[in-house]
């Protein structure tokens, strides 16, 4: 008997096609935001033995040693003199400024709470699309930013003796990956991500070799060694995953995964570092997180009227 409803088996199909997709889009950002999360905590480790431009530089070599292959059986290296132009330029500029201000907050605060505070990009962005590109946000999305500001102070805690000035540090790199993004929308679309990646690893790894002229090198245990160059893989792998997790999917379904590196960071940092998130740490973290799926959620409304 001929099916009565091929236009039906069609679209379950297709859904059920999309379903899966999305599935494998959320299970590389979760794996993207996992390695991104091990290499903070890894690099973070090695922090006690080595200063920070020798960190980045010896880091930087053992990606730049991953990718190279790749970046010549992909799209060539020729491909970095075309890509160059101002964007790109104020790319790795701000790119280059936001691993060293990230990285000193980082080795000086608890690793959940430097994650944590990163997780307001989305409200800063809301805000910057607003005064720089006059983009509509309504009352709601204002509401938000403003709520997930409280959460940010509450991990901060001004005027509290848990405060630090390093958390300036961390707000610092929020504020330059804002620039390293907007830049980024700029760029012509013939860029490919693997070039754009290679170069930022490339410029990042220089800057780091750079910044070591006003620091005393040592030389490294074999630990750190290794230790170092499972940060590298990592954040390879992150860059890939983070790259490949959004090809065919509903972003709106699997943006808001991205926020797992939160609980990610609380669970290395306590399986590898032994930090402890205090109870304001936490409920600070999960006020930013919360504001920024609300955050989400609207543009996807905004964007459907």
């Amino acid at each position: 008997m001929a099916d009565s409803h091929p236009h039906s088996e069609t679209l379950e199909d297709q859904a059920s096609q999309q379903h899966a997709i999305n599935l494998r889009g959320i299970l590389f950002l979760l794996v993207g935001m996992g390695a991104f999360a091990l290499n903070d905590a890894l690099t973070k480790s090695t922090s006690g033995e080595l200063p920070t431009g020798q960190i980045v530089a010896i880091r930087g070599v053992f990606a730049c040693v991953l990718l190279t292959p790749v970046m010549f059986a992909t799209v060539g290296v020729a491909s970095l003199l075309r890509v160059y132009s101002w964007p790109v330029i104020i790319r790795n500029a701000s790119e280059v400024l936001t691993v060293f201000f990230f990285l000193n907050a980082l080795f000086r605060l608890p690793i959940a709470n430097v994650t944590a505070i990163l997780q307001a990009l989305p409200l800063v962005m809301t805000a910057a699309a607003a005064i720089l590109f006059k983009e509509p946000v309504g009352w709601r999305r204002w509401l938000a930013a403003g709520v997930g500001l409280l959460g940010v102070l509450l991990i901060v805690r001004p005027g509290s003796g848990e405060f630090s000035w390093w958390y300036v540090s961390a707000f610092v790199a929020m504020l330059l990956i804002v620039v390293r993004d907007i830049s980024t929308r700029y760029i012509q679309a013939s860029a490919s991500t693997m070039t754009l990646t290679y170069l930022t690893a490339v410029v990042v790894t220089l800057a780091g070799f750079a910044f070591g002229l006003v620091e005393d090198w040592v030389m490294p245990s074999t630990l750190s060694w290794l230790t170092l160059a499972g940060a590298a893989l990592a954040v390879c792998v992150a860059y890939y995953a983070t790259t490949e997790c959004w090809r065919g999917t509903d972003i709106a379904v699997i943006s808001p995964f991205r926020y797992s590196i939160v609980i990610w960071a609380l669970l290395l940092g306590y399986l590898l570092l032994g930090e402890v998130p205090s109870l304001m740490t936490l409920a600070g973290a999960a006020i930013v997180v919360g504001a920024g799926l609300y955050t989400l959620r609207r543009e996807q409304v905004v964007k459907q009227h």
